[in-house]
């Protein structure tokens, strides 16, 4: 793995991969099988060099754990998206209550299924499977402030894609030439 991005989601985790792969990248996005070992506590001692295969791996579960994928890769790149909380928010809820809902009580014993997936990244990720917008809010800010922090700034680039931003800050940290397409934009909210 030579990247990874770092962003919760909805702030540009679709476009980010899509535009990895245009430039070349193998690209993973909510890898919903590598980590299950450490989401349901299977394993002890998790092997975090799990994406020996892929050049590229974005959005949850795999940002929640930037640490150790950033330890077992000590080469990669990490690149945190971010959006103004507000938009993220007005985002995220219909996003995770229309779209892709998950049930309030929901067994969150493995095996999983894609539903109860969900649930636990979400519950990870944000405190609760289901939308609470201070709950959501505070937990979007804390793990933006974290990266930022933790990650030197050789090593990470922030970008808001959301906000219009694209390859001229993507490609010159990758090292790679600006493609002559526009920059993929998937999954856009009105908001």
């Amino acid at each position: 793995m030579k990247v990874l991005g770092v962003g919760l989601s909805r702030t540009g985790t679709t476009s980010l991969h899509r535009a990895l792969r245009l430039l070349g990248f193998k690209s993973l996005h909510y890898d919903t099988v590598r980590l299950n070992d450490v989401l349901d506590g299977s394993n002890r001692e998790p092997n975090f060099r799990c994406y020996d295969d892929v050049d590229a791996v974005c959005d949850i579960p795999a940002a929640l754990f930037y640490r150790e994928l950033l330890t077992a890769y000590p080469s990669a790149k990490a690149i945190l998206t971010v959006r103004d909380p507000d938009s993220w928010w007005w985002s995220v809820h219909p996003y995770f209550t229309q779209i892709y809902p998950v049930p309030p009580a929901i067994d969150l014993r493995p095996p999983w299924n894609l539903t109860s997936f969900r649930a636990t990244v979400r519950d990870l990720a944000y405190g609760s499977s289901t939308p609470k917008e201070f709950l959501y809010r505070k937990r979007f800010v804390e793990h933006n402030a974290r990266v930022r922090a933790e990650i030197p700034g050789q090593r990470l680039l922030v970008i808001d894609i959301v906000g219009g931003e694209g390859w001229e800050k993507l490609c010159p940290f990758l090292g790679v030439p600006v493609p002559k397409r526009p920059f993929p934009h998937i999954n856009r909210t009105k908001s």
